[in-house]
Order: structure tokens, then sequence, then C-alpha cells
């Protein structure tokens, strides 16, 4: 499997709930640009892997980490995605309370309103590119648009309250894809924009003129005549 990245959408908010069915709907993501300067297109989903087993997990630590392996209760719920009115919407079932009290936990405050949002995990297809104009790499508006991505798990997670914290630690953790191709594209446009500088040859040395090297070495056989004397 490839690299699975994460976003957090910015209207990634709860639309439905069912108290007795322990049910959800959520918009996990849209056409907006995200705090990672990225835009994930409705279009390019390909949802077929993650509706045949949709995990829904909590801050995305279904897959473990280097110190700890992972966790069952970290898997909450499974999920249906669809898109819908231009977006990608998510219906989610929680597991019941006997089989996880964090799951029960966890759509408790999805009702009571501390928890309020989902971030999508995806795998990039395709090549993606960067916008035109002020959306150009190492412009203004710097925006990656990607060129499709699969949808592979969908979590709850604690939204933080600043959002310019959110920005700094994308930022920091920019996918090594969108770096390679901001490098290429700014290149390019670096080709275009330097001057054309014409090529100076050196004027070949005449065949009667001493070189530095024969001047170098007349002079210490010189120098070693005038010793010997």
């Amino acid at each position: 499997m490839g690299k699975i990245n994460f976003r957090l959408n910015n209207i990634g908010e709860c639309r439905k709930c069912d108290k007795e069915k322990r049910t959800m709907t959520f918009v996990a993501s849209d056409s907006t640009r995200d705090a990672y300067n990225t835009v994930l297109l409705p279009e390019n989903w390909d949802l077929e892997r993650f509706n045949k087993n949709g995990v829904i997990g909590y801050q995305h630590n279904v897959y473990g980490s280097s110190f700890t392996g992972p966790n069952p209760d970290d898997v909450i719920g499974k999920g249906h995605a669809y898109i819908d009115d231009d977006k990608l919407f998510v219906d989610v079932e929680f597991e019941p309370k006997d089989l996880n009290e964090q799951a029960e936990k966890i759509f408790k405050k999805l009702q009571f309103g501390s928890l309020k949002g989902v971030s999508v995990g995806f795998i990039p297809k395709g090549k993606g590119t960067f916008g035109k104009d002020k959306e150009g790499a190492g412009q203004e508006n710097e925006t990656y648009y990607y060129g499709g991505q699969e949808l592979v798990e969908i979590s709850v997670v604690n939204i933080p309250a600043n959002p310019n914290a959110l920005k700094k630690d994308a930022k920091e953790e920019e996918d090594e894809e969108i770096k390679n191709q901001r490098e290429i594209d700014l290149k390019s446009a670096q080709k275009t924009e330097e001057p054309k500088v014409e090529n100076q040859t050196e004027e070949p040395q005449k065949e009667d003129e001493p070189s530095e090297s024969d001047t170098l070495g007349l002079a210490i056989a010189l120098s070693q005549a005038e010793m010997e004397l």
C-alpha cells in the first residue's frame, strides 16, 4: 500500500445523527483549499476499497505507531462513503458500548459537540499539478491539486482551536510529492527567466609565444645556473 496522507476538511462537520441506530453522517471533504494548501477534487475520489471495508477510526490511530501496535478499540465503527452535491459524505455506524467503550464515549462527545469533525486518510493517485497565476508554485496563494486519491480510512479527530497551529503543522509535514513537483515547477520557471549568455571562447595561443608553464620553467633554469656560477 502506498503512503497514506491525511486531510482535515474545513467543513468536516456532522450533518445527521440517529441516537437509536448509532449513526451519523459527515461531510468528510469538498473542493475547497485545505490547511495544507491542497485541493482534493470530489470527482477524483476512488471509494471502491473503502466501501468494501469502511474503517472509521479515532485520530488515525488505526495504523499504530513505531512505539505501539494498533489498538482494535481505535476502530470505532464502520462507514459508507459517497459523492453528493460536489462533496464527499460518509455515513458512520458506531460500535455498541458493550463492544467498545471508546466508541461510546466518542459517539457521545459528537452528540455533545466537544468533538465535531472527521479527517480523511487517502493514497494519492496520478500526477497532481499546481494552480495557475497566484496559485502557481512559489506564488502568493500556492495551491496543489491532487490528480486523484483513493480513500482508505476516515477518522473522528480533535479539531485544534487555533487554525494557525494546524497550518504550521501542515507545512512541516508537507508531502514529498508536492515538494518534488514544486522544485520541478520552480526550476522550469527559472530556466525561462534566465538571460541567455553568449558562449565566449578563449583565443588560441600563438605557437611562437611561450606558454606560462614554459616561462616558469625557463626562470627556474636561469636561477639554478646563476647559483652554480
